[in-house]
This record gives C-alpha cells, structure tokens and sequence, in this order.
C-alpha cells in the first residue's frame, strides 16, 4: 500500500516530466498520454484530465524550482540586496532559466482563453508580488529607497518589467542580449534606490 510520501514522490514525478515534454515542445500543449509514456517507472494515477493540466504541472514544478533559488540567493540578505538577487534570477539569462520563460509564455497564451490557467497565473503572480512587496517593505523601512516610493506600485513596475525583458531576450536577442537585460534591470532599481551621502576628499 502506498502512503503519503510515495503519493508525493509520484505527483513530482509526474510534474518533472510535464516539465520536461512542455519545454521541449517550446510550449506547446501536451497531452496526459505522453506524460505517462515518459514515466519509467508508470504512475497509476497522473491527476491529468488534459493538456492545461500538464501546462500547470510543469508550472508548478518549475515555480519550485525557481523559488529554491529565489530562497537560496536572498538567504543572509535584506533589502534591496535581496531584491536585486532575487529579481535577477527570473531574467532568461542561461538555458534553465530559458526553459522557465518559455513555459511562463505558454502560461500567459494559454491564460488568454482558459479559465483554470487563466486562475492560477493569478494567485501565482500574486504570491510572488507578496514576497517582492515584503522585501521592498524592508528596503523602505531601512531607508533604502527614495523619498514617497510607493511599495505596490514599484512591485508592479519592476515584474512587469522582468517580464517585458524575458520575452525581448528571447524574441528580440540581436537588439536585448541577456547583459542588456541584466543592465536594464540594474539601472531600475539603481532608479528607486537612495543615493549614498557624498564623502569630500578634501
């Protein structure tokens, strides 16, 4: 009999190879059947009634796995140097990451027509937005930012505009290279950060 834990070994399973076929595919839909074939070791049951249920396995997977670094690279840190580090690992910048924003595109498409994706973008998005809106609560509180910065509005303009990147870097390679978009992002939040006293030398 199985219990919990290979019940949660499987449902990864079955979200890692999700995963896979989406991003191999560049995003188009796939079918539950070709989950199972790629199953070594089967799973009895996929919890996949149809393809938007395969698009948001593979988002849930690769949200993990994105939060594991998100956490990694802001443990020990406070601030906007947390919200540099963080912001910066959701650019396309090397083939993972790539392969996340591809999948979010096919999120996003897919969004438009279906309710259930189209609902789960959402409270995803709006997860993410929380822990960015903390982190630029911190920066606020100890000072960082300037003068009258509106947390939620600032937490709106620099996902939007992660997201504007990713999909110029990857549409657009010749005119947004990834250190364009490193660049860009840097200088925005170059843009709400309090400047430092000026020290004489005299």
């Amino acid at each position: 009999m199985s219990g919990p834990q290979d019940v949660d070994r499987d449902q990864d399973r079955v979200r890692a190879a999700a995963f896979r076929l989406v991003s191999a595919g560049g995003g188009a839909p796939v079918a539950p059947e070709a989950v199972a074939a790629a199953l070594d070791p089967p799973v009895a049951e996929l919890g996949l009634a149809d393809a938007d249920d395969v698009l948001l396995a593979a988002v849930h997977w690769s949200h993990r796995r994105i939060a594991r670094r998100f956490f990694d690279l802001t443990a020990g840190r406070l601030g906007l140097a947390a919200l540099r580090a963080g912001l910066a690992d959701l650019l396309p910048l090397d083939p993972d990451r790539v392969e996340e924003t591809v999948l979010e595109l096919a999120v996003w498409h897919r969004a438009l027509v279906a309710t259930k994706v189209a609902e789960n973008n959402r409270r995803e998005r709006e997860d993410l937005s929380v822990i960015v809106r903390g982190i630029l609560r911190d920066a606020r509180d100890g000072g960082e930012l300037i003068d009258d910065a509106d947390v939620d509005t600032i937490a709106a303009d620099v996902l939007a505009l992660i997201d504007g990147l990713g999909i110029h870097v990857l549409l657009y390679p010749d005119r947004m290279p990834p250190a364009a978009a490193a660049r860009a992002l840097t200088t925005e939040l170059d843009r709400i950060t309090r400047p430092g006293p000026i020290t004489g030398t005299g």
